[in-house]
């Protein structure tokens, strides 16, 4: 039994390693990603690279010390060391898929706000050669399509129509 809890905590360490490291670059993208449209943000104990650091800092000690726990001999603390081990892996790939979550809404704000300034500028520019020139531009609206019927996927949807 011994040999196998070693083994599935060496692969738990190796496979924590990448995981780490991957969601120390996700805050340290997140704490960088533009912020022109934003007010100062505060680099304090709250921004993402701290926190982010703090909670590497968080997850490597209570591995370690689960991982201290899993090597006794008593049954109970065993048990307490493996839920440990498996409570902290948890954690971290929460926090990897939050800080994904966290960078994909960034972005999307970003195109939506340049999407608007480009809209903003054409219309400033149209305006002004307008007023200058005394030529009556006209855009092109985009048409409006209807959108394709979603064919059922299922039989069950598929009887509910019916």
């Amino acid at each position: 039994m011994n040999e196998l809890l070693l083994f599935l905590l060496g692969f738990a360490g190796v496979c924590s390693l990448p995981c780490s490291g991957a969601l120390l670059v996700l805050g340290n993208l997140i704490d960088r990603f533009p912020t022109a449209y934003e007010d100062q943000r505060v680099r304090g104990l709250s921004s993402p690279v701290a926190s982010t650091r703090l909670a590497v800092i968080v997850f490597w000690t209570l591995f370690v010390s689960g991982s201290w726990a899993a090597m006794q001999e008593s049954r109970l603390v065993i048990i307490a060391g493996i839920t440990t081990i498996i409570a902290t892996f948890l954690f971290l790939l929460t926090a990897i898929v939050f800080s994904v979550a966290v960078l994909a809404v960034l972005r999307r704000q970003r195109a939506e706000i340049v999407r608007a300034e480009r809209e903003a500028a054409i219309e400033t520019a149209r305006i002004r050669l307008e007023k200058t020139a005394g030529v009556k531009i006209v855009l092109p609206v985009p048409q409006k399509t209807r959108p394709v019927r979603r064919l059922p996927s299922s039989m069950i949807e598929y009887l509910m129509r019916q």
